[in-house]
C-alpha cells in the first residue's frame, strides 16, 4: 500500500459517546465501567487502574457507545482536544459523550491513528472547525473529514513505537523534574531553619 492522504471516516469509524443526563455516581453493583475525562493519563495511552472504578447500570440500550483495547477516546469538548489509545479496558466499559469513539479500519495502526492526531498539524485543524464560547466543541461530522496521513502499516507501526519512545522521554523528564522540585523544597527548609537557629528573637 502506497502512502496515501485520506478523511479520517475513510479509514476509521468516529462515533459519539455515551449521554447521561444525570450526575455520575458509582454502583457497586453496575454492570459497565464509565471512563471519564478525569481517569486519562496526562500523555501516553490509557490502562484502566483500580482507582478509576466507576460502574453504572445505563437506562438506556449501550451497544453502540462500548469501548475496548485498541479503540481511541477524541476528547470533542473543550480546548485541549487529544486523542488518547486504550490500551486495556474492562469489559463492558463505556465512554461518555465527552469523547468521540474512534474505531481504526484494519489498515490503520491504533497507535499511529492516535499519535498522529495529537500532532500539532492535525491540532491545527482540528482548533480550525472547533466551535462555540465557554465549552468549545469538535463537530463530528467536520472532525470525521479531517484528512490523515496513512503510509504502509508496517511504517504506521515504526512511528507508533516512536510515539512510545516519546511518551517514556516525557516520564522520564517529570519524574527528574519532581526530583529537582522535592530536592529544592528540602533545600529551601533547610536554609529557613539554619536561619531560625542563628536569629534573634524580637519581641
Amino acid at each position: 500500500m502506497k502512502t496515501r492522504i485520506v478523511p479520517i471516516k475513510s479509514c476509521a469509524d468516529v462515533l459519539p459517546g455515551f449521554s447521561i443526563k444525570t450526575s455520575i455516581t458509582h454502583d457497586p453493583d453496575g454492570t459497565h465501567q464509565v471512563i471519564l475525562a478525569r481517569h486519562l493519563p496526562d500523555f501516553g495511552p490509557y490502562e484502566y487502574r483500580k482507582e478509576h472504578e466507576l460502574r453504572i447500570i445505563p437506562e438506556r440500550p449501550p451497544e453502540k457507545y462500548l469501548v475496548s483495547g485498541g479503540d481511541i477516546l477524541f476528547m470533542s469538548r473543550g480546548t485541549y482536544n487529544r486523542a488518547v489509545l486504550l490500551n486495556a479496558v474492562p469489559n463492558p466499559t463505556l465512554a461518555t459523550a465527552s469523547f468521540y469513539i474512534i474505531k481504526p479500519g484494519e489498515m490503520v495502526d491504533p497507535g499511529y491513528m492516535a499519535w498522529c492526531l495529537n500532532q500539532e498539524p492535525l491540532q491545527l485543524k482540528i482548533a480550525e472547525i472547533r466551535t462555540g464560547a465557554g465549552t468549545p466543541l469538535v463537530p463530528r461530522a467536520d472532525f470525521s473529514q479531517i484528512r490523515i496521513i496513512l503510509p504502509p502499516v508496517e511504517e504506521q507501526r515504526k512511528i507508533t513505537e516512536i510515539g512510545k519512545l516519546m511518551v517514556h522521554e516525557k516520564e522520564l523528564a517529570n519524574m527528574m523534574l519532581e526530583r529537582i522540585e522535592l530536592k529544592h523544597r528540602l533545600l529551601g527548609k533547610i536554609i529557613i531553619d539554619s536561619l531560625k537557629r542563628d536569629s534573634i528573637i524580637n519581641e
